[in-house]
């Protein structure tokens, strides 16, 4: 079973250690306060970010996300998040077009070029922050 919004495993009834599951539970929380991380377009095309927490590859959790493009996108690119809680992010975008940051099937939100913003899932999209 996992908690409602973190999505975190928690510890069962006959579970002897417990170590694991807070560590699990500690990393998720560390990224939605304070993690930050790069998210790179390494080609020029939309991007989905990664949400493999086994393999510890998700590009989502992160309270702080720069987007870069080291090839360099040629038109606007969406940016899809998963349909799940998150923290409130600051989102950066350091690439050389506008990103939509959006639910898979919905409009979601723009953010120019070199802008810096706060955005959040709102339990359908992605939009702007207050």
């Amino acid at each position: 079973m996992t908690t409602p919004y973190l999505n975190a495993t928690e510890l069962s009834a006959s579970q002897v250690d417990g170590y694991a599951t807070s560590n699990e539970l500690d990393r998720v929380i560390e990224k939605a306060i304070c993690g930050r991380i790069t998210v790179d377009f390494t080609s020029d095309a939309d991007r989905i970010l990664d949400v493999d927490t086994a393999a510890g590859t998700e590009e989502w959790r992160d309270k702080f996300i720069t987007f870069t493009d080291t090839t360099a996108l040629t038109a606007g690119r969406d940016v899809t998040f998963p349909s799940e809680e998150g923290p409130e992010y600051i989102i950066k975008n350091s690439t050389a077009q506008t990103l939509t940051l959006k639910i898979s099937g919905q409009s979601g939100v723009t953010i120019a070029t070199t802008v810096i913003g706060r955005y959040y899932y709102d339990g359908t999209d992605i939009v702007a922050g207050p």
